[in-house]
């Protein structure tokens, strides 16, 4: 082997272990970033929870404030009420499937 060879061999080298060193740091930054990803993923999960829930609290403050409201307004309440009753029919018929 002469020492062209050699000298581009030991470069061959080098560059093969940058380009390792390259890759490794590229595989833990992705790592990070898939962790980053679940953490936002259920944080966006918790917060549509949320969301659903208080858009149910304020259809349900529409409600008791319609009830507290004059009496012209108490049949709206009344079928507001029934359509809320209907909706928990249903889902309690889709637990019991």
């Amino acid at each position: 082997m002469t020492e062209e060879d050699r000298l581009l061999l030991n470069a061959l080298q080098q560059n093969t272990q940058h380009l390792f060193r390259l890759y490794n740091g590229l595989e833990q930054k992705n790592k990070a970033l898939q962790e980053e990803i679940e953490t936002l993923r259920k944080r966006i999960n918790e917060l549509e929870h949320e969301r659903l829930d208080l858009g149910r609290k304020n259809e349900q403050l529409k409600v008791a404030n319609q009830l507290l409201s004059r009496k012209e307004e108490n049949r709206e309440a009344k079928q507001k009420i029934n359509s809320l009753i209907r909706e928990i029919d249903k889902c309690i018929a889709l637990l019991n499937k």
